[in-house]
C-alpha cells in the first residue's frame, strides 16, 4: 500500500517506521524540513537497532528507501490509500489536517487518526463523507508496542473498520476494537480510573503515594507504581488527558495535584522531580520498601479498573477479549482484567467499591457495574 502519516514527531516517525518495516510505500509529511531530517535520523538509529538484533528482514537502507519525505501536505502524497494523522493533540489543528485530506486524497482512501484522547466523532467533522474517518491508537513506542485501538466514531462504517483492522494486522501489530467513540477509548479508560483512585487515596490520607506504588509492584504484579508511571509518562501528560476525559463525560475524581504539579513544573522524568526525583532528567526504577505493600489493600487500586471494564462490556464498547489484550499489551500487565477478577472474587471488589465510595464522599465512578 501506499500509506501517508502526517506529522514526524515521536509517534509519526514510529509509525512510518513500523508500517515501512512492513513493505509499504510511506510519504512522511511534516512542516519543515528540519523536522523530518531530525525523524529520518531517529528511524535510521532505530533501524539500526533492530538490524543487529536480527530482528529485520532487510537491511535498514532498503526499507528507508520506502520512505519519502514530503513538507507540508501536497499533490505529492494524492494517491495514497491510507493517511495516519500524528499530529499535536489539537483539535482544530486535526481538523485542518483532514480537511485537507479529504481535498487531496482519492474518495476511497481512509483517514485515520493516532489521537489518545480527542473523539473520533469531533475529528470528522472537518469531512463531508466521515464514513472513512477512524481511530488508530498506536502506542509508544509504536516500533516495539504491539497493540493498536481501532476505535469506530459515531458515522464510521464498517467496511473502513475492516479494511483498517486487515491493515493493522498485515503491519504485525495486534488490533483490538473499540466499538464506541467514548473518552479514552479503552486502555486510557483503565489506567485512568487506576490513576485518579490512587490520587484520590492520598488527597484523602488513606494511603501515601509510595505506598500505592508498592502496592501495584509487588502485590497487583505492574510493572511501575501507579505514581512511578506518572513521573515515566508526565504528570503534564496525565493532568491533560484527564482533564480532556472528565469534559468528555468520563465521571472521575479529579485530582488537584495533577493540576497543582504541573503548574509547578513538577513533570517527573522529563523535569527531574515529579512524585519522586530523577537525576539528570533519566528514568531511575523507584526504589520502594516491600514491607510497604502490607498497608493497602490492592482491591483498592485495581476494583476501579475491573468496574470499568464490566461498564465497556455492558455498553458494548469492547469485548471481555480485548480489553484483556489491550491492558496486558498496551499496560503490560502480568494478567487480563478478567483474571484479576476471577482471581480477587466478585463478592470482594463489590465490597472495595463501596468503600471506595464511601472515601470519596459518594463518587459515581464507584457504582458497581458488575
Amino acid at each position: 500500500m501506499k500509506v501517508l502519516v502526517v506529522g514526524a514527531g515521536t509517534m509519526g516517525h514510529g509509525i512510518a517506521e513500523v508500517v515501512a518495516i512492513a513493505g509499504n510505500q510511506v510519504y512522511l509529511s511534516d512542516i519543515s524540513k528540519d523536522i523530518l531530517n531530525s525523524a529520518v535520523d531517529k528511524i535510521k538509529w532505530s533501524l539500526s537497532r533492530l538490524y543487529e538484533k536480527g530482528q529485520l528482514r532487510e537491511s535498514p537502507e532498503d526499507i528507508l528507501s520506502r520512505i519519502k519525505l514530503v513538507v507540508g501536505l501536497n499533490e505529492e502524497v494524492k494517491d495514497a490509500e491510507l493517511s495516519i494523522e500524528a499530529v499535536p493533540e489539537k483539535l482544530e489543528l486535526k481538523r485542518q489536517v483532514f480537511s485537507r485530506l479529504e481535498e487531496l486524497l482519492p474518495r476511497d482512501a481512509i483517514l485515520a487518526t493516532n489521537t489518545s484522547s480527542l473523539p473520533i466523532t469531533e475529528i470528522a467533522y472537518a469531512v463531508k463523507d466521515r464514513r472513512r474517518v477512524i481511530g488508530t491508537h498506536f502506542f509508544n513506542p509504536p516500533v516495539l508496542m504491539q497493540l493498536v485501538e481501532i476505535v469506530r466514531g459515531k458515522d464510521t462504517s464498517d467496511d473502513t473498520v475492516k479494511k483498517t483492522y486487515d491493515f493493522i494486522v498485515k503491519i504485525n501489530k495486534k488490533p483490538i476494537l473499540v466499538n464506541k467513540d467514548v473518552p479514552g477509548f479503552v486502555v486510557n479508560r483503565v489506567l485512568l480510573r487506576i490513576i485518579t483512585t490512587a490520587c484520590m487515596l492520598v488527597e484523602k490520607g488513606i494511603a501515601d503515594h509510595k505506598t500505592i506504588d508498592a502496592v501495584a509492584r509487588y502485590k497487583l504484579g505492574l510493572p511501575m507504581g501507579i505514581f512511578e508511571l506518572v513521573d515515566y509518562t508526565g504528570v503534564d501528560v496525565n493532568y491533560y488527558v484527564s482533564s480532556a476525559m472528565i469534559e468528555r463525560g468520563f465521571k472521575a475524581y479529579y485530582c488537584k495535584t495533577l493540576e497543582e504539579m504541573t503548574k509547578k513544573g513538577e513533570l517527573g522524568v522529563k523535569s527531574g522531580k515529579g512524585f519522586y526525583t530523577y537525576p539528570d532528567n533519566k528514568y531511575v526504577k523507584v526504589n520502594l520498601p516491600k514491607e510497604l505493600a502490607d498497608k493497602l489493600d490492592p482491591l483498592y487500586l485495581i476494583a476501579p479498573a475491573i468496574n470499568e471494564a464490566y461498564w465497556m462490556i455492558r455498553e458494548g464498547v469492547a469485548s471481555k477479549e480485548d480489553i484483556d489484550i489491550g491492558v496486558k499489551l498496551g499496560l503490560n500487565f502480568p494478567k487480563g482484567i478478567s483474571d484479576y477478577e476471577r482471581e480477587l472474587g466478585r463478592d470482594n471488589i463489590k465490597r472495595a467499591l463501596e468503600e471506595l465510595k464511601r472515601i470519596s464522599n459518594g463518587g459515581e465512578e464507584y457504582n458497581t457495574y458488575l
